[in-house]
C-alpha cells in the first residue's frame, strides 16, 4: 500500500464544483484507491461528492490531496487529481 501526498492549487475558476466533486469520486473509484483533500486541518472523502462540495473550496485554495492506494494506481490517481484541480478550465 503506498500513500501519496501533495500540495495543489486549486486552479480552476469556479472551485470544486459539482462537476470537479464528481470527477473526483470518479477517479477514486476508478483507480480503487482512496482520494482524500485536506485543508485547514480537516480532511474530506472524495468517495462523497456532498462531503467534498461541503468544504466549499473556492479558487486559490492550497489543498493537500492524499491517495492511499497500489503503486501505480496511486500514482495515476493523483495526477489525474491534479490535472483536474489545476487546469484552470471553466466548467
Amino acid at each position: 500500500m503506498t500513500i501519496i501526498e501533495k500540495d495543489v492549487v486549486v486552479h480552476n475558476h469556479h472551485g470544486i464544483h459539482g462537476r470537479v466533486a464528481a470527477g473526483l469520486a470518479q477517479i477514486a473509484a476508478r483507480n480503487k484507491v482512496i482520494l482524500q483533500i485536506i485543508h485547514g486541518g480537516e480532511a474530506v472523502d472524495c468517495s462523497s461528492i456532498l462531503e467534498v462540495l461541503s468544504m466549499a473550496f473556492v479558487y486559490g485554495t492550497r489543498v493537500t490531496i492524499r491517495i492511499e492506494g497500489e503503486g501505480r494506481k496511486a500514482a495515476k490517481a493523483l495526477a489525474a487529481v491534479e490535472k483536474l484541480l489545476t487546469a484552470g478550465r471553466e466548467e
